[in-house]
């Protein structure tokens, strides 16, 4: 049960189309300029660029020269100013330079200050933002005397790029350098500039492929030798292994050739089985991976490879995207409808009207309450900003406002019955609680259940088979309440097929645990044996140790006998003669 367990492990690492979605790799045409790395499942695709600048901190210094750090700054108040945000330090008489960057430190106001050596008779009070950017830029003033004005040592830029050239060349700028977000599950470090373009790149990660699948094949050939060992007749040695004559590990030793050695349903052109991508069977039942053969197969059809191995699905509507299935569903093809599209919770108000004096109200998403206020003589764009801040401040990102026909419309992204918000009363038109719905239909003609976008189908062959449904509520009206999508088609390659098969082997009443059961009641019965003859001796023991006291004692009185008589006997007048 170990060596499946870890077998199941390997398998694990290839047998969804998620699984094949993270073997990406980035590259970069010049790491002295900006390096790349990947993570999660990074789309393939690459992106040139210039770097023009890096971002920077803001750093300032406070113009007088102090002769060290213990010199005395004397009584007052320093203020920091960042993002609209006042920040104070109150200093005394006593405090010192030192003192009082260690105040500033302490504010946790995104800025840190220190006491700063320019030559051996000077120091002088730095203080740098804590990160990169603009918005990161801060103004410092003071009132003690000693300090005076302050002075600008670095501002704080961008980092900025350039895509492309010309008038249609594109500007981007980020506050940091690292960037994270230019390409989705790609980050970016810059570290220098340059006019020559540099190109980030992500490509499929075949060694990554064939590291796992080596893996696999090892793994596989130890567990195939295991049950081999335990099951076979050492003639020379006269010995035969634990499982030998055990029907249920050779039943395992024939699924699992089985299942890696058969053609994988739906399939058609160059790959479609195991061994068409380097993996097939030895004479002595063993298994053996061509690398090259599958580097081969890797570069010219990525895709096709991972249906070989993974449980996949597509469709035939553009609205509908496969999303997965289970060890339940039956491969093949299922036709989908929708009589109800998924929705988001969505209000539109009443003709806006500029409130006459401020008017504050609640918005209720999830578990955040949000207090919006519109400024009194506010316009409806003026409205929507300050809903839209409020939302930010609060957390809330997937709600937002905006201006619909002169009136405010509140949406929220998520879709479904799961999703809603609820506004307070206002004059607004806005008041009510707004939830949305969940897709509703029928996969292979079976019912299916909706969650927001997604359908899962319920019963039937086609169980377990999950969709999104991109179609809106307008196109479900127009095709009279049963909207037809197509079809959509699952096929289970050998790796997801294998799986399946493990977990009948595994778990509770599989056929290892079933074997176990028997093995343990066989093991049982031989203890019970055990116990009984052990039982057995200890009463023969028990009678033959009285046997024995008996005998003893008999012993000791014919002992005694033979003395009484001896005695007598010399006691007895010896005749004359």
């Amino acid at each position: 049960n170990t060596r499946l367990s870890a077998l199941h492990d390997t398998i694990n690492d290839l047998d969804t189309t998620s699984d094949w979605s993270k073997f990406v790799s980035g590259t970069s045409s010049n790491d002295d300029v900006a390096s790349v790395s990947v993570s999660g499942s990074a789309p393939t695709g690459s992106i040139s660029f210039t770097v023009d600048r890096l971002a920077t901190t803001h750093q300032i210094t406070a113009a007088t020269d102090f002769g060290a750090g213990t010199d005395l700054v004397g009584a007052g108040t320093l203020t920091l100013t960042s993002g609209g945000n006042d920040h104070t330090v109150t200093t005394n008489s006593a405090t010192t330079l030192n003192d009082l960057a260690g105040q500033i430190n302490r504010l946790d106001a995104g800025v840190t200050a220190g006491v700063v050596s320019v030559d051996a008779s000077t120091v002088k009070l730095v203080i740098s933002s804590e990160d990169s950017g603009v918005a990161n830029s801060f103004t410092a003033s003071g009132t003690q005397p000693t300090l005076g004005t302050f002075d600008i040592v670095e501002q704080a830029v961008d980092a900025q790029l350039t895509i492309g050239s010309g008038a249609g060349a594109l500007i981007v700028e980020r506050g940091s350098n690292t960037v994270s977000d230019l390409m989705a599950g790609v980050s970016i470090d810059l570290t220098a500039t340059s006019a020559s373009a540099v190109t980030i790149s992500v490509g499929r990660d075949e060694d990554a492929v064939v590291e796992k699948v080596q893996a696999f094949v090892d793994e596989l050939n130890s567990t195939l030798t295991t049950i081999t060992d335990l099951t076979k007749y050492n003639a020379t040695a006269d010995s035969a292994g634990a499982l030998q004559g055990d029907s249920a590990a050779r039943g395992i030793l024939f699924g699992l050739r089985a299942e890696i050695s058969k053609a994988v349903e739906g399939l058609t052109g160059s790959y479609t089985y195991a061994g068409s991508v380097g993996i097939s069977i030895n004479r002595d039942g063993s298994f053996s991976f061509d690398e090259s053969e599958l580097r081969d197969a890797l570069a010219d059809d990525f895709d096709g490879v991972m249906d070989v191995f993974a449980r996949n699905g597509s469709s035939t509507d553009s609205r509908v995207g496969f999303g997965s299935s289970t060890s339940t569903t039956v491969d093949g093809t299922y036709a989908v409808a929708i009589t109800q599209a998924a929705s988001v919770p969505s209000i539109t108000g009443s003709a806006f009207v500029s409130p006459g004096a401020d008017e504050t109200f609640q918005i209720t998403s999830g578990s955040d309450i949000v207090d919006a206020t519109i400024t009194a003589g506010a316009t409806v764009s003026e409205a929507v900003q300050a809903i839209n801040d409020a939302l930010d401040a609060a957390g809330v990102t997937t709600l937002r406002a905006s201006e619909s026909v002169g009136a405010i419309t509140l949406t929220d992204s998520a879709a479904g019955a799961s999703s809603s918000f609820t506004v307070a009363a206002n004059s607004f038109g806005l008041a009510g609680t707004f939830t949305g719905t969940d897709v509703a239909g029928t996969i292979g003609g079976n019912p299916a259940t909706g969650a927001g976008t997604t359908l899962t189908a319920d019963s039937g062959d086609a169980q377990g088979i999950s969709i999104s449904v991109g179609a809106g509520q307008s196109e479900v009206d127009a095709a009279g309440g049963n909207l037809s999508l197509g079809t959509v088609t699952v096929h289970t390659g050998f790796m997801k097929g294998l799986e399946d098969y493990l977990d009948t082997l595994e778990g509770t009443g599989g056929v290892v645990d079933r074997a176990r059961d028997a093995w343990q009641n066989r093991i049982d019965y031989v203890e019970d044996r055990i116990a009984d003859m052990e039982l057995r001796l200890e009463l023969r023991e028990v009678t033959l140790r009285r046997r024995y006291t008996a005998l003893e004692s008999a012993m000791n009185q014919l002992s005694a006998l033979a003395s009484q008589v001896a005695m007598g006997l010399s006691g007895l007048q010896q005749p004359q003669q």
